[in-house]
């Protein structure tokens, strides 16, 4: 299996893309798992002309920026004249130019000036300040004066995350620099509430960068809303009037995407000048394991001396395919290396200059390697399984193709519905429109959590400048109810009854946070909300960082997840009861042949047992009962009834009612991805043969956290086009009765019973005319 396509393939012998292509055409085994091979052409650039200072064209030049591609001076532009900008152009088509350009011209003006980078992750901003403080060096900006006896020296550019010592922090705040780079979770819990520490810095903060804008959706999108909205109040506090500047992958809605996240319009960049080479992209339908192919691909690019990226869905993945590659080709040890979260931030970074330097070769890697890191150009990119989006997809695609050299791309399909949807139509990949990134601004549980932060940081008050507290005011009646708030005699203004609100909040998730503990009592990380239920019962096996634990204890009333670290080739799934209860319908469409409503939800759940699964092919190992306790929530969510008609003309063909709900209810929620950024983890789904609130039978459909975060209110705006992507699902794929591929879903909490495959076709058939 694992023999050489030819006896060429020596690393340190480079073969072309063209050769190595050639040389896999003359493989028999890999032509019979091609699925489709599209060439996209290469792009020229566009150039537009840009004014700028003599002493920083020179700077430019002498790094090869001769001139500027015309998104960069479209941006500049409208940065120059004072407006909010958001870009939206692919990787590597040089977005950091864009902000950095107005924040030096704006520092040689005017030493005073101060720019704030966020950046989604800590670790990705080590790149983008060394190179920015080498330009402040060329163009004369000096770094921030120091106390008498400092120890360090600052630059003029700092980055100031969790990986930085309090020593270091401390003088970052004394000595404040022209630029800070920070991440959401040090904004959130160091800055805003500490603003009086950073008062000289925020009265003179102009910029605030806000990069891989895309990565704020759903949960984290929502609270980090509620963040920079509390900066802006904090900003107008000390006399300052920030302008922000965003970046943002390719998505279906970069303007409203950002305007909700910062609640101010946005002028947007959308066609990109930037030049890049031909790409070769292959889809594969693999006869065996796909991560057996995924390795069998790694050995033989890396042996062609092609510089390859793995990207996995896993980390356990991320670790297998290393230790295989290295079994079956141990002179490729010193060349290749896995790369994940886990790692330590030294490590992470020599791998990082290994790779830019040509030392690695390749590299296999969670999504940690998706963003920001400049890892320089690879010659290709293996995706062991879809992304999950359309973005993200071209995102890992987009880190290969260098020096105008062409690249190739691999994608290989696992068991799953997305999957084999653009394995068996590889042209519906290249056209589907990008997915929107979704938030929920209003969300009443994360309101609840961030108006105390704020309160605390700069008193509510009826004209406030940020928040619409007339509109808020039942929430604020609520916090104040709680004790959560107070409020001021004269009745128009609120503070906060915790001095430090901030550390009860997780920005990343809603609901109370349970730790996970290790043996040795050390915090691994954390769940919330009934995902600790369906993650973290006894005898779950919980990834983090990857290394597998299993959980020994879930204690509610500590609120605490009790765990040991494992080595196992399996994962477990809860299996699960739900009910549910319609609150209130606030939307309504009548189409041709249902009716289909959307609002609040009251859904109760109870795991009952859970399942073992092989972590390769998920085959069901051993099933185990549990007893927990109910779990309550409201979110939003879509149901549809079906009249007597529907449900006649169904059973008259010998349909099984029951079965055709639950096959279509998963066929349809494995589609919500291609139209909103999510995980169909993010997605929960109901069945009934006979709804009570109803007397009907219906179909639920809703988003799987506290409050929701407006997935299905995306689904449900574009619901014929969703349930046709559904029906091409189902229609599509070659099994009898059904399978991962179409209407079974792994993570069912009713272990996929019972399915019928052919009345959800019906159903859906019926339902998009």
């Amino acid at each position: 299996m694992f023999t050489d396509l030819s006896q060429r393939l020596l690393y340190n012998d480079l073969m072309s893309i063209m050769d190595f292509l050639e040389s896999l055409e003359k493989d028999s085994r890999f032509m019979l798992q091609l699925a489709g091979h599209r060439y996209i052409p290469p792009i020229q650039p566009r150039h537009m002309k840009l004014e700028v200072k003599d002493v920083l064209r020179e700077v430019l030049a002498r790094e090869g920026v001769g001139r500027f591609w015309s998104h960069q001076a479209e941006a500049i532009d409208l940065i120059r004249q004072g407006e909010n900008v958001v870009v939206m152009t692919p990787t590597a088509s040089g977005k950091s130019l864009i902000y950095n350009i107005p924040v030096i011209e704006s520092l040689m003006d005017n030493h005073d000036t101060k720019a704030l980078y966020i950046f989604p992750l800590k670790g990705l901003e080590q790149d983008q300040v060394k190179n920015l403080n080498e330009f402040f060096n060329s163009v004369h900006i000096n770094p921030p004066k120091q106390k008498r006896g400092s120890r360090s020296h600052l630059e003029a550019a700092e980055v100031y995350d969790g990986d930085t010592t309090s020593y270091r922090r401390k003088q970052i705040r004394e000595s404040v620099p022209s630029v800070v780079f920070t991440n959401p979770d040090m904004l959130h819990l160091a800055i805003n509430p500490f603003h009086t520490k950073w008062e000289p810095f925020l009265r003179g903060l102009r910029y605030v960068v806000l990069d891989e804008v895309h990565t704020y959706r759903g949960v984290f999108g929502s609270h980090m809303a509620h963040v920079v909205r509390r900066l802006r109040r904090i900003c107008h506090h000390w006399g300052a009037t920030p302008q922000f500047i965003a970046c943002s992958a390719t998505i279906a809605n970069p303007q409203k995407l950002t305007e909700d996240l910062v609640g101010l319009p946005f002028q947007t960049v959308l066609e990109s000048g930037a030049p890049h080479s031909g790409i070769h992209f292959m889809f594969l339908s693999p006869a065996e394991s796909p991560y057996t192919e995924a390795t069998w691909l790694f050995i033989q690019c890396v042996k062609a001396g092609l510089r390859t990226i793995v990207f996995t869905k896993a980390r356990k993945i991320t670790e297998l395919i290393y230790r295989w590659t290295i079994d079956r080709a141990p002179e490729l040890k010193e060349k290749i290396s896995p790369y994940r979260a886990g790692f330590l931030p030294k490590e992470r970074r020599e791998i990082e200059q290994r790779l830019f330097s040509g030392d690695l070769l390749g590299v296999v890697s969670t999504s940690a390697l998706e963003l920001g890191v400049d890892i320089g150009g690879l010659d290709v990119c293996i995706l062991a399984g879809y992304p999950g989006s359309i973005s993200s997809t071209w995102q890992r695609a987009g880190r290969v193709g260098r020096h105008g050299q062409e690249s190739l791309i691999f994608m290989i399909g696992l068991q799953d519905a997305l999957d084999q949807y653009f394995i068996r139509n590889p042209d519906a990949f290249f056209g589907k429109n990008h997915e929107a990134a979704v938030i929920d601004t209003a969300n009443t549980h994360i309101l609840k959590q961030h108006l105390p932060c704020a309160a605390s940081e700069v008193y509510l008050k009826e004209n406030d400048t940020v928040y619409d507290v007339t509109s808020l005011k039942p929430v604020i009646d609520e916090c104040t109810n709680e004790g959560l708030l107070s409020q001021g005699k004269t009745g128009d203004i609120w503070f906060s009854r915790n001095r430090m609100p901030h550390r009860d909040v997780g920005i990343r998730a809603i609901g109370e946070s349970f730790p996970i503990m290790d043996d040795s009592g050390k915090s691994i990380g954390e769940l919330s909300g009934y995902r600790v239920f369906l993650d973290a019962f006894p005898g779950a096996i919980y990834l983090h960082r990857g290394r597998q634990y299993m959980v020994h204890k879930l204690d509610i009333e500590r609120k605490k997840v009790f765990c040991r670290e494992v080595d196992v080739l399996y994962y477990t799934q809860a299996l699960s009861k739900e009910e549910t209860e319609v609150r209130e319908g606030k939307e309504r469409k009548n189409l041709q042949k249902f009716t289909v409503n959307w609002g609040t939800l009251r859904m109760t759940n109870r795991v009952t047992g859970y399942e073992r699964k092989n972590i390769f092919d998920r085959t069901k190992i051993s099933r185990h009962d549990l007893e927990m306790p109910e779990y309550l929530f409201d979110s939003e969510g879509l149901w549809i009834t079906i009249d007597k008609d529907t449900q006649t003309s169904l059973e008259s063909h010998g349909y099984d009612l029951a079965g055709s709900l639950h096959a279509a209810e998963h066929a349809s929620i494995a589609c919500i991805p291609l139209f909103a950024l999510c995980d169909k983890g993010d997605i929960g789904g109901l069945s009934y043969e006979l709804y009570p609130q109803f007397k009907a039978p219906a179909l639920f459909i809703y988003d799987g956290f506290e409050g929701g975060i407006g997935l299905t209110k995306r689904a449900f705006d574009v619901i014929e086009e969703w349930f046709r992507a559904a029906l091409m699902v189902i229609t599509e794929c070659p099994c009898e009765h059904g399978c991962p591929s179409c209407v079974q879903d792994p993570q069912c909490g009713s272990g996929n019973q019972p399915l019928d495959k052919e009345g959800a076709k019906f159903l859906l058939k019926r339902w998009v005319g």
